[in-house]
């Protein structure tokens, strides 16, 4: 084998490393994503507990384990799920603000539904591009929560809208330019 040869091993493994990096990146945000829906559910079970005084529920929930035998008031435990929740919260927020100040398309597409409904064709001549991207940016920004496809079972002619929560993230977006 000679020195070219390694070179490019050498190189390929490089690239397997960054890859598997990446890859394994995606699998930790997913198992956070994970987590994260997972606690929301039970910080609003607890909560639901806590207004109606249901001890048994409480001491079954797994955020008690983790609490161990801990002496913690409703007040406090109250106030630790609101904090969680809201740290949650502004996870989530990074994310779509990140999303959408990544990609000035995204934005754009955004922007053109701001005042009415459109078809993707539509779109693609309000911001001068194709229609192929415009399906991939509303793609994303519906599986986001931002946009909403109003005839999902037609074929053709799909109209899509802003959402409110899209609404709300093109504000926060255009604010901070």
């Amino acid at each position: 084998m000679d020195d070219e040869d390694k070179q490019k091993l050498i190189e390929e493994n490089e690239k397997l490393k960054k890859e598997n990096a990446r890859l394994k990146e995606i699998l930790e945000e997913k198992k956070i994503k994970e987590i994260n829906i997972k606690l929301k559910k039970e910080n609003k079970e607890l909560k639901n507990a806590i207004k109606n005084n249901d001890n048994e529920m409480l001491f079954d929930s797994p955020l008690c384990t983790i609490i161990g035998d801990e002496e913690i008031s409703d007040e406090e435990l109250e106030k630790l799920l609101d904090e969680l929740e809201d740290l949650t919260d502004e996870k989530q927020d990074m994310e779509i603000i990140s999303l959408l100040t990544r990609s000035k398309k995204r934005l754009e597409v955004l922007e053109s539904l701001e005042n009415e409904n459109k078809i993707p064709s539509v779109i693609s001549k309000d911001i001068n591009d194709s229609s192929h991207h415009i399906s991939k940016y509303l793609k994303t920004l519906k599986e986001s929560g931002l946009v909403v496809c109003l005839n999902e079972n037609d074929k053709r002619y799909r109209y899509y809208s802003i959402t409110p929560k899209g609404t709300k993230y093109l504000n926060i977006v255009k604010n901070k330019k």
